[in-house]
This record gives structure tokens, sequence and C-alpha cells, in this order.
């Protein structure tokens, strides 16, 4: 067994991170961990999960003792009352004001989304729980998962966007090809009259003609298949895009 003396919540982290089951991790005061029982709380669900024991001098906490174990749950329990109160607060406060005509809703929470990024990045790793990456970015489960949906909504919306810049692109190429294609025919009936004028007593006209829709018709499948490798080629980019942003 191994214990591990903490002063702030940064080693406190630290030490979360190193521990085994069965260490100690003990401290001077909870005023040094935690701001409050709502910033304690999911410190002391990873010490629960990773099965470690925990002691403050100045309250006399102690998990070791008889009992001891209870305390993960009491302080659960002050913490979701001190959450009622607040709450509670919170809605007689928003009443108050929106019967005085004050009220103009939440502001939204800045958050630093460099760090937002790296943080749930962990968490889908699964180097992090959820609760642990709530913690760093010291957010609430519901604004949290908003911000997840969020970003995936606008990681949707801008593939979304890709999507439809193909679709236009294809839609471009089609027409292009079309027009060649006509350019083609005209070129070739061009071309047929040219050699029906030209031709040698020795060429009957009926082969003429024949070689003639021949070619025509080799050059229309060849253009043919220049449209469709065009459209695969535009499609195997558009998977290969989108692939790389599910993985983003």
């Amino acid at each position: 067994m191994t214990a591990w003396t903490v002063h702030n919540r940064e080693e406190l982290l630290a030490a979360l991170e190193k521990a085994a089951p069965g260490d100690l991790i003990q401290a001077e005061a909870l005023a040094d961990l935690a701001r409050s029982s709502r910033d304690l709380l999911p410190l002391l669900d990873r010490m629960r999960e990773k099965e470690l024991d925990f002691s403050v001098a100045a309250q006399g906490v102690d998990t070791r003792g008889e009992g001891g174990r209870l305390i993960y749950a009491l302080v659960r329990g002050l913490a979701d009352l001190d959450r009622s109160q607040r709450r509670e607060k919170q809605l007689e406060g928003i009443a108050r004001a929106r019967e005085e005509g004050r009220y103009r809703g939440r502001k939204p929470i800045a958050v630093d989304e460099t760090l937002f990024d790296s943080v749930v990045a962990l968490w889908r790793e699964g180097r992090i729980t959820a609760r642990e990456a709530m913690s760093r970015l010291d957010l609430k489960p519901n604004t949290f998962y908003r911000r997840i949906k969020e970003q995936e909504e606008m990681k949707m919306k801008d593939y979304k966007q890709i999507e439809k810049d193909i679709r236009a692109e294809l839609k471009e190429a089609a027409r292009q090809g079309r027009q060649d294609l006509h350019e083609l025919k005209k070129q070739v009936r061009a071309e047929a009259e040219e050699v029906k004028q030209a031709a040698s007593e020795t060429l009957e006209l009926h082969d003429v003609e024949k070689e003639i829709r021949r070619d025509r018709r080799k050059a229309e499948a060849e253009h043919q298949d220049t449209i469709r490798q065009m459209k695969k080629d535009v499609e195997s980019e558009a998977k290969e895009l989108k692939k790389l942003m599910e993985e983003s």
C-alpha cells in the first residue's frame, strides 16, 4: 500500500492517475482539494472506482475506519442536497426576474475550444471517464453532452455541405459530358458529310457510312466510360473525405 499526500487539486489528480487499488490518498483539508461538494464528488467517485482509501486530517475523514465507505454516500447526498437548494434558489430568482421583466435567459457558458477538443478526444478514446472530462472542463452533464451534440451537428453540417458540393460537381460534369457528346456527334456528322462528298470510286458510300457509324459508336462508348470513371473518382473522394471527418 502506498500513501499519497496531496496539497491541492492538481496533486490529487496526478495521484489518482498513478495510485493502485488499496493505496491511500491523504490531505490536510478538503478546501485544499475542491471548492465545493460538487467539485469533490467526481474525485471521490474516481477514488471509489479505483478502490482507494481517503483521509483528511482537518475534517476527520478516513474511509479506512468502520463504515468509512459510507463517507462516499454521505458526500454524494450532501452534493445532491446542495445542488437541489441552489436549483431552488435559482428558480426563485428567475421567477422574480420574470415578474419584474428582467429575465433574459442563461448566457452561454464560455469554453476553451482547444481544451474542450483535447479532453473530448481523451474521453472518446476511453482514457478518461465522462465524469472526469466534465470535471476538467468544469461543465455540468447537460452542458457537456449538449456541446458534444453541437459539435457532431456542426461536423454533419460540414459533411452535408461537402456532399452538396460534390453532387454539384457531378451534375456539372454530366452536363459538360452531354455537351461534349453533342459536339462530338456534330463533328462526326460533319465528317460523314465530307466523306460522302470525297468518296472515291473504289470505296462504296455504304462502307464509308458503316465505318463512320462504327467510329461514332466507339467514340460515344469511350466518352461514356470517361463520364462513369469521373463519377467513380468523385464518389471515391467523397467517401474518403467522410471517413476522415468521422475519424477526426
